[in-house]
């Protein structure tokens, strides 16, 4: 319809100029229009494009929301979790606090019991009194066995009012003492039983602090028996240094008594033995020719036994100076000193076939001349009593000691001697073999013996009978000061 008007109109204008003017007016009017249209429709697709564009970014702001809540409601999730667990821990540690709680109060049950017992089963006595007034608070049974009292006559009375401290003015000033002071001893407090016996006792009190109130406790040692004990022990000291106070002076008397028996021997008794030594001689020379074998044969053993009794004579005078020589402790060279006691026995031993064993020696501190006199004897004796030997072994060396001591030996294959007879080796006159098959007086070892006892050591010796012997002495090391 709109065609065939148009057509008309069409024709119409191309026959009328004013028509065809119209026309074309109308024609770009409609075009405009449907420019318009176009504009419009155009526009309006372009705002249904940004309504869907905005609709979409709403959506996706909505979809981000959505996860930000859902990540929201995670986290939240996850920090109700961690405050169950935190509350789970909570309970745990209230818990554990109550459990440990319990265990304390158990413990403490438990350590007051503990401290019950050793109260009441303790063997001194014990009174618990109140710092600010002086009542016993508590008193434990051994009260009633150390002075008589039972814990009831204690319990609630001042210190003062009851039975052994009753009116003691000390009483008084010793817990007003203790009421500045944390501790107080008494030693030998005397007290009085209730049947009226004297006991001497150890008085200790200690103050201490139990629920902020101030305790003093009473420690009562009953101690008559030491105080009695030491006093016995005074009492014997006192007898003992009168003992040897006594004993002393009769030992300088006896040593002044040795002095003049030495004095004697070497005198007195010397003078007799050469006049016989003498007339036998005499008698010799001038009867000799006239007297018989046998006559002769006496006479020799009178002369060999008035030398024995000389050399018997100059042993003893050794012996005795040996104990009365004073001391002069030097460092002493052995290596030094064995050599030289080897030159002063030289004549004995150079006929001799002696196969000699001298190990090192250390250096000693003694009395130089004296220990000469040891190592004479004790080498002397090795010689001679490896007489009988084809082959004589003797060893020199250090023994091994972890005493403070340093031990020295001289060993041999000689005649030895019976091990049980070892005792009478180092006494005076005390002799293992006979004058016959050994010469000696039997005062060698005693020297050897009361020598190495001056310097503080030992002297002892092993043997076997033929199979040899081994004489020990020992020095004390030089202590460092």
């Amino acid at each position: 319809m709109l065609a065939s008007v148009n057509s008309k109109d069409s024709i119409k204008s191309l026959n009328n100029p004013l028509a065809k003017n119209s026309d074309q007016s109308t024609v770009r009017h409609q075009d405009k229009v449907k420019k318009d249209q176009n504009a419009e429709e155009l526009g309006y697709d372009t705002k249904i494009e940004q309504a869907e564009t905005r609709t979409d970014q709403a959506n996706t702001r909505t979809k981000e929301a959505d996860a930000r809540t859902d990540q929201a409601n995670t986290r939240t999730d996850q920090a109700n979790l961690r405050t169950d667990q935190a509350n789970t821990r909570t309970d745990q540690a209230n818990t554990r606090t109550e459990q440990a709680e319990a265990r304390s109060v158990e413990a403490l049950k438990a350590s007051g019991l503990l401290y019950r017992r050793l109260f009441e089963t303790a063997q001194d006595g014990i009174l618990i009194l109140d710092a600010d007034t002086g009542q016993v608070v508590d008193a434990n049974p051994f009260m009633k066995e150390l002075l008589g009292y039972s814990q009831e006559e204690f319990l609630g009375r001042k210190l003062w009012e009851i039975g052994p401290f009753k009116g003691e003015a000390a009483s008084k000033l010793a817990f007003a003492e203790l009421q500045h002071t944390d501790r107080i001893r008494y030693e030998g407090l005397p007290l009085e039983t209730k049947e009226g016996l004297r006991v001497e006792v150890e008085f200790i009190s200690n103050a201490y602090l139990v629920d902020k109130k101030r305790l003093i406790q009473c420690n009562i040692r009953n101690i008559t028996e030491r105080k009695r004990a030491e006093a016995e022990i005074i009492r014997l000291n006192e007898t003992l240094e009168q003992s040897v106070a006594m004993r002393t002076a009769q030992l300088q008397e006896a040593n002044k008594e040795l002095q003049a028996f030495s004095y004697s021997v070497s005198h007195d008794l010397r003078a007799p033995l050469r006049h016989v030594l003498g007339f036998v001689d005499l008698l010799k020379k001038d009867a000799g020719p006239s007297l018989s074998a046998e006559n002769l044969i006496h006479l020799t053993t009178i002369s060999q036994a008035a030398a024995r009794m000389g050399n018997l004579i100059d042993d003893l005078l050794a012996f005795s100076r040996v104990g009365r020589a004073a001391m002069q402790k030097t460092d002493v060279d052995l290596d030094k000193l064995i050599q030289e006691t080897l030159k002063d026995i030289e004549v004995d031993t150079k006929t001799r076939n002696i196969v000699w064993e001298i190990q090192s020696l250390p250096s000693v501190r003694a009395d130089r001349s004296l220990l000469r006199m040891v190592l004479v004897n004790l080498i002397s004796n090795a010689v001679k009593f490896t007489g009988s030997r084809v082959e004589a072994k003797i060893e020199i060396g250090c023994a091994p000691n972890e005493e403070g001591e340093t031990v020295i030996f001289i060993r041999d294959n000689g005649a030895g001697f019976n091990p049980k007879y070892t005792k009478k080796l180092f006494g005076v006159f005390q002799r293992l073999h006979s004058h016959d098959e050994f010469e000696g007086t039997g005062i060698g070892l005693a020297n050897v013996q009361r020598i190495i006892n001056r310097h503080g050591g030992r002297a002892w010796a092993e043997g076997v009978v033929d199979s040899g012997a081994t004489f020990y002495f020992s020095i004390p090391k030089q202590t460092e000061t």
